[in-house]
């Protein structure tokens, strides 16, 4: 995809400020640490499980936020201090940096030494049969460097971050992904994805806005260069009629990452575009996907504690007790304070699933009963009921096809009398 020219203040790349790229790094942060004490076994296995954070687009390790002149680390940054300053219980944490600008990765090679001296950047550059720093520097494109990641020996659960300047190509996503979760919903890896949202409708200096319309023969010469890129992006051409239209730039924005999100189905159960705003009309998103629970609601709470989004929390006992009124039938045979597994599913699924999602593999209700024939048989109850719907998602990677579901929001504020998570609403400041 066409490149965005780069600024470097010192060795730190210049990106969009406060609300942006600090606000970003300081998520991605957060998630990096928690998601390590998780997947590493934490210190009831003396984090010994292996476990990787893949950078494919690692820039230089810091951004120079201008506002407020001062150097951050960037989430490669992040991802590095945390390999070196929770060492040695990092010590089967693999960290991989792949940067392909030549320029960037030389910034790169210069922020190591001078945060982190205790990595050999010799070492780190070493192919992989002779590096035992667990540290990996790749200065190639992302085809080259996938191909080279392959041959890294026990990565186990593995983190990868698409950190384009605008947007990745859904090759390199779909091949990531097909490698991979070979099996439905396989947890074990998790993605974040950057869409640079606005780009695509306000368009950048070389790189012009989306057209309007769908009429090619209306298409300026640079607007047909910026659709074949959106082709790129999703991996095909079925958006240009929800994308294509003279719809609010808000509105096509809002049905982009809407149908981006859909092609992420494939793969993950949950997928959760988190929306940054570094400057009155500049738009971007971070994309967790993952398929375990504990992960996105850890994100989402990371996100929200930043930028005063409310925390979604209906109110249980009150939501019970009108379910148990209209399923009496339920709570036979049970004693005491012990609850229906419905009625667990459910709840879970509304107060812990993103977008509502569930199925019989979730994590979380297999914790509740280890049978899947039961799960699935309480899925097909709150079918039935009405709570929940069945959605397709087309998947050719697996010879398995499991039922998939999403609540039925407008069945459950009707007969339950709440409401959905409200969306979630960027943070911005006009700097005053």
């Amino acid at each position: 995809m066409t490149s965005i020219p780069l600024d470097f203040r010192e060795d730190a790349i210049c990106l969009s400020g406060l609300t942006g790229t600090k606000l970003k790094c300081e998520v991605i942060r957060d998630y990096y640490f928690f998601w390590w004490g998780i997947t590493s076994g934490g210190p009831k296995a003396n984090f010994s499980y292996n476990t990787a954070i893949v950078e494919l687009n690692a820039a230089t390790g810091e951004v120079y936020i201008e506002e407020t002149d001062e150097t951050v680390l960037g989430s490669s940054g992040h991802a590095m201090d945390l390999k070196v300053t929770r060492s040695p219980d990092t010590r089967n944490l693999t960290v991989v940096l792949i940067e392909e600008n030549a320029n960037c990765y030389g910034h790169l090679k210069n922020v190591i030494p001078r945060r982190w001296p205790s990595i050999s950047i010799t070492a780190a550059e070493n192919s992989t049969s002779a590096n035992s720093s667990r540290v990996f520097l790749l200065n190639k494109t992302l085809d080259e460097a996938l191909d080279t990641i392959d041959m890294i020996p026990n990565l186990g659960n593995s983190l990868y971050f698409f950190d384009p300047l605008r947007a990745v190509s859904y090759s390199i996503v779909q091949r990531v992904a097909t490698k991979r979760i070979r099996s439905f919903l396989k947890t074990g890896t998790e993605f974040f994805i950057f869409v640079f949202t606005s780009d695509w409708f306000l368009g950048r200096k070389d790189f012009a806005p989306l057209p309007t319309t769908l009429d090619e023969t209306k298409w300026e010469e640079k607007e047909k260069e910026t659709v074949t890129q959106a082709d790129d992006f999703f991996g095909n051409n079925e958006w240009r009629d929800k994308i294509l239209t003279n719809d609010s730039i808000e509105e096509r924005e809002h049905r982009l990452i809407q149908l981006y999100r859909d092609t992420l189905h494939k793969w993950f159960r949950y997928v959760l575009p988190l929306p940054f705003k570094p400057r009155e009309s500049q738009v971007f998103h971070i994309i967790l996907c993952s398929n375990f629970e504990a992960g996105v609601r850890a994100t989402k709470d990371f996100y929200c504690s930043k930028t005063g989004n409310p925390k979604y929390a209906p109110d249980n006992e009150l939501v019970l007790t009108t379910f148990r009124k209209l399923h009496p039938e339920l709570w036979k045979g049970i004693k005491g304070n012990r609850l229906p597994l419905q009625w667990k599913m459910l709840w879970r699924t509304i107060k812990d699933h993103e977008q509502g999602v569930c199925d019989a593999f979730c994590r979380d209700f297999r914790n509740l009963e280890r049978a899947t024939w039961v799960v699935q048989d309480s899925l097909d109850w709150l079918e039935k009921q009405g709570y929940i719907l069945r959605f397709h998602i087309e998947n050719p990677l697996w010879l398995d096809s499991f039922a998939r579901y999403r609540l039925n929001w407008r069945f459950i504020k009707k007969k339950l009398g709440i409401d959905p998570p409200a969306p979630l609403v960027p943070l911005f400041s006009d700097g005053a």
